[in-house]
């Protein structure tokens, strides 16, 4: 449950910038999703604390939500996802760099795979790093919009439909070959 609503409150940070922009400073945004990242991070299972990938990502955003409660700043509040899509990034690539790849690790929870296998997951972890500079570079262009419901809807929703798309097509694809190689 407390997962489930850390990652509800994730998935809403757009949200909850936007609307609450209109009646908080950013530094008490900033205090309180700073507060909420380490708390989670603090009651986090302890398997998940010893991924060093996972302490870095909770640095960072810490150290991002501190500037903005130091700056007061609403703009430093809104780079939240080009951070995290960074974050992905560097993660992704690395696991290039040192495999085994992300995405070959979440797939091995799953299921055996063959040198082909390797490849293809390897390939689709390539994708991801390319969707993650994109996101990343969109993400950091809504910022200077003079219109801040463009940072919301990009961020809140749109980045969210093309993510979806993206593992929706590459299930599609995985399915096919699995199917073609039967």
């Amino acid at each position: 449950m407390k997962q489930a609503l850390f990652a509800l409150s994730i998935f809403c940070y757009p949200l909850f910038v936007y609307f609450g922009l209109k009646i908080l400073e950013p530094q008490y945004i900033a205090v309180l999703f700073a507060l909420l990242f380490l708390v989670r991070h603090l009651v986090a299972p302890k398997d998940s604390k010893h991924i060093p990938h996972l302490n870095l990502v909770v640095f960072f955003v810490t150290v991002l939500f501190a500037v903005s409660a130091v700056t007061n700043s609403s703009i430093v509040l809104k780079f939240y996802p080009v951070l995290m899509s960074g974050s992905f990034l560097l993660i992704f690539g690395y696991s290039l760099w040192r495999p085994p790849s992300v995405v070959q690790v979440i797939a091995s929870l799953h299921e055996t795979l063959d040198e082909k296998g390797i490849i293809y997951t390897r390939n689709v972890t390539k994708i991801w790093c390319v969707f993650f500079l994109l996101n990343m570079m969109t993400a950091t262009w809504t910022i200077y919009q003079a219109n801040p419901k463009i940072w919301l809807i990009y961020n809140g929703f749109l980045s969210y439909v093309v993510m979806g798309l993206l593992m929706a097509g590459e299930w599609l694809v995985r399915k096919k070959i699995k199917n073609n190689n039967q």
